[in-house]
């Protein structure tokens, strides 16, 4: 059922992308503006705060379906706002989304412009939500659970973004070199990660890896700034997608590297293995960097149960 003329809730990330939505916000409160748009704007002011954010809004609005939510960010602004969402039991307000971050995973993901005044325009067009796959982990250590909408990295991908997090952004700045912190921190954690075990269940077959190195388990074809990990990965399918790469030498990781990147034959290789299924369960022996939508997850021996839901999205449909 078409939905006419939401009111539009804004929360939008000042610090994303280097700080691009701060310098982009002005612009698009004048379109919102100049079109007559309903909408209410709140800037977010620390890790975590979107989370609140919605939060809040949802405990008040989630029985009124006249709202439309906006993460106005990258993909971890997004990922704050899904799960704010869904702790004030707003699972059913639609969730929309203007890319303003660096890696803008989500955005490729579901086609949407990574430009963020193009993906405003587009917003503004939508007549009617749209249901899309979320994926949900829960940890079995202490039963918390958590909504995503890109991945769940352990190991190398992860400790490319814990590199990358942690001061390595704010310290490549002064030289105007942010764009390069995923460069260094990809030469630090190739070096720095140790192949480690890991147990997999899904309803069809349990397995079991001595040197897993990099474990992505996604809903979108992408991870890590564009990278096409799972060039099939369908959001609308009820599945979820588990890569699984074996440890192996530089040479060889750089050759499946460019694979990844230009063929999508990496999924061919022998020490790449794919497991696609609606419920997982992935386990590691000691503990493991890990990350959601580009966030870092504390360092912890991963006991972790995936699902797939599927929630409303304020986006162009297919």
């Amino acid at each position: 059922m078409a939905v006419s003329r939401p009111t539009f809730m804004m929360i939008v990330n000042p610090f994303a992308g280097a700080e691009h939505a701060r310098k982009i916000w002005p612009k698009i409160e004048v379109q919102l503006k100049e079109q007559k748009v309903n909408y209410k704007a709140v800037m977010t002011k620390h890790p975590g705060h979107g989370v609140q954010l919605a939060r809040n809004f949802a405990l008040q609005h989630k029985l009124d379906q006249s709202w439309v939510v906006v993460a106005v960010g990258g993909d971890g602004t997004l990922h704050e706002v899904l799960n704010g969402l869904h702790q004030g039991g707003g699972d059913q307000i639609p969730l929309g989304y203007i890319p303003a971050g660096s890696g803008n995973d989500f955005a490729r993901g579901i086609k949407l412009p990574t430009q963020s005044m193009a993906a405003l325009q587009q917003l503004l067009e939508v007549q009617s939500p749209t249901n899309l796959d979320v994926g949900v982990y829960k940890n079995r250590l202490d039963s918390h659970e958590t909504l995503f909408t890109n991945n769940v990295g352990i190991g190398f991908d992860a400790s490319v973004v814990h590199a990358a997090n942690d001061g390595q952004k704010d310290h490549l700045k002064k030289y105007h070199l942010q764009s390069s912190a995923y460069v260094f921190s990809l030469i630090k954690a190739f070096l720095n990660q140790k192949g480690f075990q890991l147990s997999v269940e899904t309803a069809q077959t349990k397995q079991r890896f001595s040197h897993a190195f990099l474990v992505t388990t996604t809903n979108i074809k992408y991870f890590g700034g564009g990278v096409p990990i799972m060039p099939i990965a369908d959001l609308r399918d009820g599945k979820l997608d588990l890569v699984v790469v074996e440890q192996i030498g530089i040479l060889r990781f750089v050759k499946l590297f460019v694979e990844m990147l230009t063929t999508g034959n990496h999924l061919n290789s022998t020490v790449v293995h794919h497991f696609r299924t609606s419920q997982l369960h992935l386990e590691t022996d000691l503990p493991e960097n890990g990350q959601v939508n580009g966030e870092n997850i504390q360092k912890q021996k991963f006991n972790l149960s995936f699902w797939v839901t599927q929630r409303p999205f304020w986006i162009a449909g297919p």
